[in-house]
């Protein structure tokens, strides 16, 4: 990544002040640049939200703008408008920049909240020199931290990724950053899709005496995992996986499902972070045992198998075990 520009507006809402600077940060400095690469590279790996800004967009007018302090100091002054109306939206600085990637040029804002951290610091008291603690109230995250709001905008393509946070405002929980800040309205992330496929079986299940919830849900994350491998999820394989000839659970689903989301094919961008998400069913029994079991294993029932007995409870089967391993190592 070439970073052209980049410029730090500081928006102390614990003071009450916006402190615009009148200048950019040196982009030639390798530790602001790896830093600025590390942010950016945890954001599109995070649970991003997209979509694409047109012309009639607040942000794409802005954008036209050539004087980056200027066009971003105007985007700090209506941030730091919107984050004093709520005092549960942290302090924080807004780091924009211009760069170049691999994809194309991006504009990117990130707001870095403050947090308190502890540092050292050394004083001399009656001409003694005394190393002391201080609490500094605004440290910046660190490049390894996910951030809680920014987006990036291809600048060609004119698609963007959204990473943000809900925020209690006016007794309302808000999605300030893109509701109030950028004036956008992106796609539902595919968290969120997953969240609501996975509640629609769950509550699907729930009406199915032949259905135990536990095979349903374990069922609908094998069919997850599988279809990560094709960058998209489908929501009908989904129904013909989990409840196979059970016409009646599947149009229900289809039903409730069909309320949520709209598109039948779900995209899924960051594949590897899901893969790793669900390639490990997890298993709490009534007994208080706790099991995971690897995503391969789990499909072989020459490995491991739930059966169900006739007096109505489940048996946990582990077959051909050559070695056991204690976790409580020395």
């Amino acid at each position: 990544m070439i970073i052209q520009h980049a410029i730090l507006h500081i928006l102390d809402t614990n003071t009450g002040n916006l402190i615009a600077s009148q200048g950019e940060m040196p982009v030639t400095d390798i530790g602001v640049h790896d830093y600025i690469e590390k942010l950016v590279n945890k954001i599109y790996a995070g649970d991003v939200k997209t979509g694409t800004i047109t012309g009639n967009d607040y942000l794409q007018t802005i954008l036209a703008e050539k004087d980056f302090p200027k066009m971003t100091t105007e985007l700090a002054m209506k941030l730091f408008e919107v984050v004093t109306g709520s005092e549960n939206i942290q302090a924080g600085d807004l780091l924009s920049f211009q760069a170049t990637t691999d994809d194309g040029p991006i504009f990117g804002m990130i707001k870095l909240n403050f947090s308190p951290r502890y540092a050292h610091a050394v004083a001399y008291i009656s001409d003694k020199m005394i190393n002391n603690l201080v609490l500094n109230q605004a440290v910046l995250p660190a490049a390894t931290q996910t951030v809680d709001e920014a987006i990036l905008i291809n600048m060609t393509t004119n698609k963007y990724h959204l990473i943000e946070k809900k925020h209690l405002i006016d007794g309302h929980r808000v999605a300030y950053f893109s509701e109030k800040f950028l004036d956008i309205i992106p796609d539902v992330s595919i968290k969120e899709n997953l969240q609501t496929i996975k509640r629609t079986i769950k509550n699907v299940a729930e009406k199915y005496d032949d259905l135990p919830e536990h095979e349903a849900l374990a069922t609908t994350q094998a069919a997850i995992y599988e279809a990560l491998e094709a960058g998209s999820i489908d929501t009908e394989v989904i129904a013909e996986k989990v409840f196979n000839d059970n016409e009646p659970a599947k149009s229900l689903y289809r039903e409730q499902i069909s309320k949520k989301i709209v598109d039948k094919e779900i995209p899924v961008e960051n594949t590897k972070k899901y893969e790793k998400k669900y390639r490990v069913q997890k298993f709490k029994l009534d007994s208080g045992i706790e099991i995971s079991i690897p995503m391969a294993i789990y499909q072989d029932k020459t490995k491991v198998e739930f059966v169900n007995q006739s007096n109505g409870t489940t048996s946990l089967i582990i077959k051909d075990i050559e070695t056991v391993l204690n976790k409580f190592t020395v």
